[in-house]
């Protein structure tokens, strides 16, 4: 091989190589900065509570944790009408076993129906589950600390990035909560949350 053809090919060959090196780096960095994001989603019980002039609905809550396959999900049910307790479900588990729970826990007007979620750039598993158990002990008001409520404090708890009601909507209006089916299906989606979709 000519002495001029080998440098030439021996420049290409350093060209690809500096190529391929930045190429790892940009992908190590995008998985870098994925691993510490997360996903979070609203499960919808569209029929579960009626306030007399039609269905208001009833809202769950689910976080991935971290990088992991698990899902840490739940929900204020208030199943004791005496208001003593808010009837606060939370379980962890993988993303099918989270979706057959919410499906088959209620029947009826009381089931859970459909889902949509959101990534989020970033993930604080533990102080979620502590505001998941801090949900589940600090009492329940239809109007003010309430299923869809509590959801959204533990998703602040979460992401940071939450907070930025272009994320995740305000769910209050001058202090008294919003019904969950319009934060579900008109609000969640002006804030460019995934479509919805059946359990």
């Amino acid at each position: 091989m000519p002495e001029a053809t080998s440098r030439t090919h021996r420049a290409v060959l350093s060209l690809i190589a500096v190529a391929l090196s930045a190429t790892a780096a940009i992908i190590t960095a995008d998985r870098a900065e994925a691993a510490t994001g997360g996903e979070v989603c609203l499960v919808l019980a569209p029929n579960n509570v009626d306030l007399g002039a039609g269905p208001v609905g009833h809202i769950g809550w689910a976080f991935r944790n971290g990088t992991s396959s698990t899902w840490t999900f739940g929900a204020t049910e208030n199943n004791d009408k005496t208001g003593k307790t808010n009837g606060t479900f939370i379980e962890t588990s993988s993303w099918n076993t989270m979706l057959s729970t919410f499906k088959k826990r209620h029947s009826g007007n009381q089931q859970y129906v459909k889902y949509r979620c959101l990534n989020t750039p970033s993930s604080d598993t533990a102080k979620a589950q502590r505001a998941a158990r801090t949900s589940a002990t600090n009492g329940y008001n239809l109007l003010s600390n309430n299923c869809l409520t509590k959801s959204v404090d533990i998703f602040h708890a979460y992401s940071p990035w939450l907070n930025d009601t272009r994320h995740l909507p305000d769910p209050k209006l001058l202090g008294v909560s919003k019904f969950p089916n319009h934060y579900y299906n008109d609000l969640l989606p002006e804030a460019s949350w995934g479509a919805t979709h059946n359990l």
